[in-house]
């Protein structure tokens, strides 16, 4: 057995540990940045192929829908958000919306990686169990061995 391939890999595991709970952090951070601002409302557009009338951009929400943006409907009801044909409301509301997607995203990846360090922290455990050694809750290893 070769021992010293063990130990670099035992010794590998803090700095593991300690750049997924930095990662975890920025998510965080990024998320908390992103709290308020999005919109879960989809674009709908009326009159956009009519000759003569200018389009007009809505931003709808699905039934019961709360939209951190533009709030919560009526029980039973939607949000209809009226946008209009200003370009410069239009970039607004198709921001708010990506930015919503992209919170989205943050959120599965912080999923992850928390999964991920939950199952690091099971097979730690594990393998201080298979050594002999029990670990507390506060992350001090006790040997199970007292002779």
């Amino acid at each position: 057995m070769d021992n010293g391939r063990l130990t670099r890999m035992v010794g590998g595991i803090g700095e593991a540990i300690t750049r997924r709970q930095a990662e975890v952090a920025e998510i965080e951070q990024e998320l908390a940045a992103l709290e308020g601002i999005t919109c879960v409302g989809r674009e709908w557009w009326r009159d956009r192929d009519h000759p003569t009338k200018k389009a007009k951009m809505y931003v709808n929400h699905s039934i019961d829908q709360v939209c951190p943006l533009h709030g919560e409907p009526e029980p039973g009801g939607r949000l209809r958000v009226y946008v209009g044909s200003d370009p410069d409301a239009i970039v607004e509301a198709r921001e708010a919306m990506a930015r919503e997607v992209h919170r989205v995203a943050l959120a599965l990846r912080l999923r992850r990686v928390e999964g991920a360090l939950g199952n690091c922290r099971w097979t730690l455990n594990r393998l201080y169990s298979d050594l002999g050694y029990n670990v507390g809750t506060d992350g001090v290893v006790v040997s199970r061995w007292w002779w």
